[in-house]
């Protein structure tokens, strides 16, 4: 399948996406799109950034079929993703060659999965999710729509996470614990007890830092 990237930087997911692809991937990136300017007309990595993800015809009429929405912050991925399906573009699952994910979980359209991340037996991942490159998805996890999963994650057997939350580098969620939706998980953080909607949490275990308004 012929793609385009949402997120131009090559220092950050574009070149991911093209080493995915290098690696055993069977699609081709065509086109990159990007709300920077400066990136407009340029070329990252040898592929063409055509516009911001609202010139995503751009992109269709270079021939792309699907994207890959690659943004950190999960409310832009949900952003960009209406604008991607408006365009008339698929959302394709993206899997790294070297994932494990477990026949009987499920992933939503538009989910990526790094290199050596694991969705195991039974998950249910949303629409949207951003799984990063070693995190751990653990048996009958549920995960919300555009969430972020960053690299060394843990989810434990039955966790929850809601939609558009965030986990920072190494977080960990324990068994049978939620973190609600729109909360953010700090970098390294252990949650052992649940995680109010809206609520960004820290430390060892996670104690709350902040509401979010």
């Amino acid at each position: 399948m012929k793609l385009v990237v949402v997120g131009a930087r090559a220092d950050g997911g574009a070149h991911m996406v093209l080493d995915l692809i290098a690696d055993g991937a069977p699609y081709e990136v065509v086109a990159f799109l990007d709300d920077d300017r400066a990136l407009w007309g340029t070329t990252v990595c040898g592929v063409p950034v055509l516009g911001s993800p609202a010139h995503a015809a751009r992109a269709v009429e270079a021939g792309a079929e699907g994207a890959v929405v690659f943004l950190g912050s999960p409310r832009d991925r949900e952003r960009v993703g209406g604008l991607i399906l408006a365009a008339g573009l698929h959302l394709p699952v993206v899997v790294h060659p070297r994932a494990y994910v477990a026949p009987s979980a499920t992933l939503g359209r538009g989910t990526f999965v790094g290199a050596m991340a694991t969705v195991s037996t039974g998950a249910r991942v949303g629409e949207l999710v951003m799984v990063a490159p070693t995190a751990l998805v653990s048996h009958h996890v549920e995960v919300g729509d555009c969430a972020q999963l960053s690299p060394g994650c843990r989810l434990g057997g039955r966790s929850r996470v809601g939609r558009r939350a965030f986990l920072g580098l190494g977080a960990t969620v324990v068994s049978a614990r939620t973190v609600g939706d729109d909360a953010i998980v700090g970098a390294g953080a252990v949650v052992i007890a649940d995680v109010e909607p809206e609520t960004t949490v820290a430390g060892v275990p996670a104690r709350t830092v902040q509401p979010r308004t």
